[in-house]
């Protein structure tokens, strides 16, 4: 063996007598009357350089092979089977339905379905290549998450954050229910005592409001299944009782003048730590919306902010999209900032990048707990501070919601183009003083 050939080489990896790589790895036993072989092989490469630079793809891709055989179901198993051994054609009439009795298809498809079964294959698909006949799968809780999961993921970044909860949701379930009945057991087999039973294993480990968001993605992919296969099943999930959930004045308590005195000399020494301070301050808004503005979104001749989707943030809801007032004192940080930038680069460039709010947030909240050591008080308190301002200053509910981008919960409040400016401004204008 050369010098640069460790005298260990990486799991699956081994050098043939000819000198040359290969991967070599063992299909469980379990899923070999599936893939028809007991051992896989790949040639990596003829020298150890060009191995370990192939070994990450070619491990990638047999365990995606393993994983998917894994979790294929007997009728998706039976239409690839059919289509690989007798064409696109046959798969299709199969699918359709429209093979002809006595024919040399149907022939061919019960003489399928005896190698198949010579082959030790599972009697589901057995039955299903032997028949031409198709059966619909099983809907279960598994494939439920699934298929929602396939649904919401849209872009990379909604791939993830929706794979990550559905990933949380999964252990949570096999914790309750076992893995056999999470993937085997018919949805509608599901009852609602499954559904306390889940309620009440989140409720010992998250908070109230976290359960109500985590069993929320498991009532909404449920209603997503229920209209894409025209169920007319109960959704066992809806209106589970959640004891101590809900909005709570304690949840968030609002900062205080006094407290924002206290606060200011931890911001006022940084240009941006200022401008996003003073902003959030004197809107109310999240931090999520500022952090994320573009040059062009601060419109400093009519002193506003513009709050709109960027390249690199979203908004929460269809009403965070709005135009906010802006104070003078939060006009003239944002200005510093603005200043020979081109109107499309982000006005914060540090935070303009996935899970920037959050960094952005961890920043903030550096600073706030130099001066505030109180764990209900965070950043967001400036939020809930303008919300109490606004109430305290007689602002009507219907423009403290514009002002916040709050949704409504009306049809018609979503007609026209909003409150004018002035009108914000007049009620702002009271809170800030």
């Amino acid at each position: 063996m050369s010098d640069d050939v460790p005298l260990q080489l990486p799991r699956y990896v081994f050098r043939r007598a000819n000198g040359s790589f290969r991967y070599k790895r063992n299909v469980p036993e379990r899923l070999r009357p599936l893939i028809g072989k007991a051992t896989l092989y790949r040639q990596l490469g003829d020298s150890y350089r060009e191995a370990m630079q192939a070994l990450p793809l070619v491990h990638a891709r047999i365990e995606a092979l393993l994983n998917d055989e894994a979790n294929k179901s007997a009728r998706e198993r039976s239409l690839e089977i059919i289509r690989g051994a007798l064409g696109d054609e046959v798969a299709e009439m199969v699918l359709a339905e429209t093979v002809p009795e006595y024919s040399p298809i149907e022939d061919a498809l019960n003489e399928l379905g005896k190698d198949l079964h010579k082959q030790k294959m599972p009697t589901e698909v057995v039955q299903q290549v032997y028949t031409g006949k198709l059966k619909p799968d099983v809907l279960t809780l598994a494939m439920t998450l699934d298929q929602y999961e396939a649904y919401k993921s849209d872009s990379p970044k909604a791939a993830r954050e929706i794979g990550q909860r559905i990933e949380r949701l999964r252990t949570d379930m096999k914790s309750v229910f076992g893995h056999q009945k999470l993937k085997y057991t018919p949805l509608t087999d599901i009852t609602r005592q499954d559904a306390n039973d889940l309620r009440d294993h989140l409720l010992n480990r998250v908070s109230a409001n976290s359960a109500v968001r985590m069993l929320g993605v498991v009532r909404t992919a449920i209603n997503h299944v229920i209209v894409e296969h025209s169920l007319t099943i109960p959704n066992v999930f809806t209106n589970l009782k959640i004891k101590g959930a809900g909005a709570s004045k304690h949840d968030r308590l609002p900062l205080t003048d006094s407290q924002l005195t206290l606060l200011e000399p931890a911001f006022s020494g940084d240009a941006i730590a200022w401008a996003l301070y003073v902003t959030l301050r004197d809107t109310g808004a999240r931090v999520s919306e500022i952090s994320g503005l573009r040059t062009k979104d601060c419109d400093l001749v009519a002193k506003c902010l513009h709050i709109s989707p960027t390249p690199w943030r979203g908004l929460k809801t269809t009403n965070s999209q709005r135009s906010v007032p802006l104070s003078a004192e939060a006009a003239a940080a944002l200005a510093k900032l603005v200043r020979d930038k081109d109107p499309e680069a982000p006005l914060f460039p540090n935070y303009a990048k996935d899970r920037g709010a959050d960094s952005c947030s961890a920043m903030l909240m550096k600073r706030l707990r130099r001066s505030i050591a109180d764990r209900k008080l965070t950043m967001h308190s400036l939020r809930h501070r303008m919300k109490d301002k606004l109430r305290n200053t007689g602002c009507p509910e219907a423009i403290s919601l514009a002002i916040l981008g709050h949704s409504t919960n009306t049809v018609a409040a979503n007609y026209g183009s909003g409150y004018a400016l002035e009108v914000m401004r007049e009620h702002l204008e009271k809170a800030w003083t």
